[in-house]
């Protein structure tokens, strides 16, 4: 099965705790039908409600890309719109696919092995202890004062006095030095 983006994503989201989270919004409609979500890294529109009574999904749209809910129903000045929607506390996809990105030049600059990612895939595919290396590699690179990551096969505490760029040298050359697993402390 292909490796992509979005699985290695979603590794990085339960390594640093970004886990998806309902949120609910309340609007008073004056002028504008579009309403733009409190909480940003929206992921989906759950329901809306008009003066408490549920809009169709024809009735709506949801841009992820702007976070904004346009409803397309005739409003009167006063109106409640309220909408209940799934978001990331932390971080877009977008931000953790770019350090994913940078984890992979990581990798490569320590001689494990070149990646490329070609329409959200990454090539060659990597193994899961591979993929558990990226994971750890890229939530090093988001969160370097983090102290502590696990994943199934990987453990690493991680003390703060060193540089994240340090922090991933250690965490490849213990990567480097057991094919078993990563246990350690760096």
């Amino acid at each position: 099965m292909a490796v992509t983006l979005s699985n290695i994503t979603t590794k990085v989201r339960y390594l640093l705790g970004d886990v998806s989270t309902t949120g609910t919004d309340i609007f008073t409609y004056i002028t504008s039908n579009v309403f733009t979500l409190t909480e940003s890294n929206g992921i989906s529109v759950v329901r809306v409600y008009l003066n408490n009574v549920e809009m169709g999904a024809s009735e709506l749209a949801y841009d992820s890309t702007t976070n904004k809910v346009t409803v397309y129903l005739t409003m009167s000045s006063g109106d409640t719109v309220q909408i209940e929607y799934t978001y990331y506390p932390n971080y877009s996809d977008t931000e953790i696919q770019n350090y994913v990105q940078a984890a992979l030049v990581h990798i490569s600059a320590a001689n494990i092995r070149e990646y490329i990612v070609e329409s959200s895939t990454l090539y060659p595919e990597p193994d899961l202890r591979t993929q558990n290396l990226i994971v750890m590699v890229a939530s090093l690179l988001i969160e370097p004062d983090n102290r502590t990551y696990r994943l199934p096969d990987v453990t690493v505490v991680v003390p703060r006095d060193l540089s994240t760029h340090e922090k991933i040298r250690r965490t490849i050359a213990i990567y480097k030095h057991n094919i078993h697993g990563v246990f350690g402390v760096l």
